[in-house]
């Protein structure tokens, strides 16, 4: 009994987002003071690292196109293969940066996580049970996408079978270091060394950055449906608190009402914290996935003779659906609370509310014509976040896939 009474840790959703920030040496703070040793070895090992992993890799692969350009033999396969992992590891790196300048507000979303009033609404039984659920579905897509990624770039593709497959005669990833042949002994070796070690690092940090904002919207959807079954089982739960406070309907109904109008000003609250933090990301999802959509499926089609190239087939289907998933996570995501946010306002017009006092009835207005405003997630303010946008979105981007594949 008294592991069922425990207060559920919401910082559950994002434990395991935290942890891999932290082990990776990219944690939004340092825990030393400034004029501590460690504080600047660490700002040093961050400089080194952000030298090596996220500018390095992106004008080497640039330089690669730029040569593949200006070459005789312009392969369309070799440049959209090369354009898509410039322009995944700048949506990396975008995405980071845009997580520093909005640390302050994801910490501050972190500590929302465990509000009073979260707590307060939730009841034992099914509430517990919709909670769980969530921080299970959080941290499953986590590992979804970690695993999946994983084994399409690591293991099954860039460093062994592509690899192997060519004798490992060739990079793992084409760059061009412009100073150096990397295709030529002794650099090859460096450069294959180099590229398996910054590789796994920048892979999970796409994923920490990308299942992070689904985590938190997970928790608000949670909230979103508590405060639903709130007020649909708003009859019931005046007739347990009439028992448990001793005391009459009147006062039951205030009991209830305050502990709903403070949970749902908590999740607007949450929200809004959350469109704030994640605008800019919403935005990069949007426009930089939608590009490697397109240029992977002309890739897929510059394949000469794709019954000799399963391998190569194989990883650019599974390429392309992780960014068709991550475009739409945002998405789908989004489009919940929208819907969910705007079913409050149906739900507490439903609610016994003929039998509340005269000015809680005055007030359960105020919150319906407050819950008729969605509580819509956007890109930069300027497009909503939803299910309609992910298929404007796409039809777009098959529309520049048509005219790129025209111009082949």
């Amino acid at each position: 009994m008294k592991s069922s009474s425990k207060p559920i840790d919401f910082h559950q959703h994002v434990n395991l987002h935290v942890k891999t920030l932290k082990l990776i040496g990219v944690w939004f703070y340092i825990p030393y003071p400034k004029i501590s040793i460690w504080f600047w070895l660490h700002i040093l090992i961050r400089v080194l690292y952000a030298i090596f992993a996220f500018i390095i890799p992106p004008i080497g692969q640039f330089a690669y196109i730029v040569k593949l350009l200006h070459s005789e033999n312009r392969e369309i396969q070799r440049i959209t293969s090369s354009t898509n992992l410039v322009l995944t590891e700048l949506y990396v790196s975008f995405k980071l940066f845009d997580m520093f300048c909005q640390r302050d507000l994801l910490i501050k979303l972190f500590d929302q996580l465990n509000n009073v009033d979260f707590h307060r609404s939730t009841h034992p039984g099914p509430h517990r049970q919709v909670l769980k659920h969530a921080i299970k579905i959080s941290k499953n897509l986590y590992w979804v996408f970690l695993v999946g990624s994983a084994v399409d770039v690591f293991i099954s593709v860039h460093i062994v079978v592509v690899p192997s497959l060519n004798r490992f005669q060739n990079l793992p990833v084409n760059m061009d270091f412009i100073f150096v042949d990397a295709n030529e002994p002794p650099y090859l070796y460096y450069a294959c060394f180099y590229q398996i070690m910054y590789k796994p690092p920048l892979v999970t940090l796409m994923i920490v950055e990308q299942t992070l904002p689904w985590s938190l919207l997970l928790f608000a959807i949670a909230q979103l449906d508590i405060l639903i079954d709130n007020f649909k089982n708003m009859e019931m739960l005046v007739k347990k608190t009439m028992l448990e406070r001793k005391c009459g309907k009147d006062d039951a109904f205030r009991v209830l009402f305050n502990r709903f109008i403070l949970h749902h000003r908590a999740i607007i609250r949450f929200i809004a914290t959350a469109k704030k933090a994640f605008s800019v990301q919403f935005a990069l999802t949007l426009i930089l996935n939608s590009s490697v959509i397109c240029t992977t499926g002309v890739q897929f089609l510059s394949i000469e003779s794709p019954s000799k190239d399963i391998v190569g087939v194989c990883w650019i289907m599974a390429y392309m659906l992780i960014f068709v998933a991550m475009l739409f996570g945002d998405c789908y995501f989004g489009n919940a609370i929208y819907v969910k946010s705007t079913e409050i306002a149906t739900v507490a017009y439903s609610s016994p509310w003929l039998e509340m006092p005269q000015d809680l009835q005055k007030n359960l207005v105020l919150v319906i014509a407050r819950a008729q405003k969605p509580l819509a997630l956007t890109a930069c303010n300027l497009i909503t976040v939803s299910l309609p946008t992910f298929t404007t979105v796409m039809n777009w981007t098959y529309k520049a896939f048509a005219l790129m594949n025209g111009m082949k």
